[in-house]
């Protein structure tokens, strides 16, 4: 009995150190995130409420996982048409010339692929098609944590 006990035991043992190497510690990391985020919010010419955030993560592609993510956020109604467009540092990395509202607004989230010992001014330009509103927003992230992708 108490070898077929002490045999579960380190079955179980086994079974978990597996687990952990295997599973655990490359989803975790892959996940992280890499220094809190920078948000921004404000109002658009016309008077729409906007919010804009980004932060860094080290899901990019491999040989570059670091990445600066950008997340911007328009109140709307459901239907408006708006273009939408996000630049890292002055240049340009993702653009809808018709993004068309749901019933929750608009929410475009993008990562852009980033450096370390390097600061990013994540920004955002948008606007309303059939009104001529316009939102300009902006971050500033600093450097990346070393540790970060």
């Amino acid at each position: 009995m108490r070898r077929a006990m002490a045999m579960i035991a380190v079955a179980l043992s086994f079974s978990a150190v597996v687990s952990s190497v295997t599973g655990g510690g490359v989803a975790q990391a892959g996940s992280r995130r890499c220094g809190p985020p920078v948000k921004t919010d404000g109002v658009g010419t016309l008077g729409t409420s906007w919010k804009l955030k980004s932060q860094y993560d080290d899901d990019g592609p491999v040989g570059n996982p670091l990445v600066a993510g950008e997340e911007f956020e328009i109140a709307t109604a459901a239907r408006q048409h708006w273009s939408v467009s996000f630049a890292d540092n002055g240049i340009g990395f993702f653009g809808n010339p018709d993004d068309i509202s749901v019933a929750g607004g608009i929410r475009e989230v993008h990562p852009n692929p980033a450096r370390h010992n390097q600061t990013n001014r994540m920004s955002v330009h948008a606007k309303r098609l059939d009104t001529g509103e316009t939102v300009d927003g902006f971050v500033d992230l600093p450097f990346a944590p070393p540790g970060c992708g």
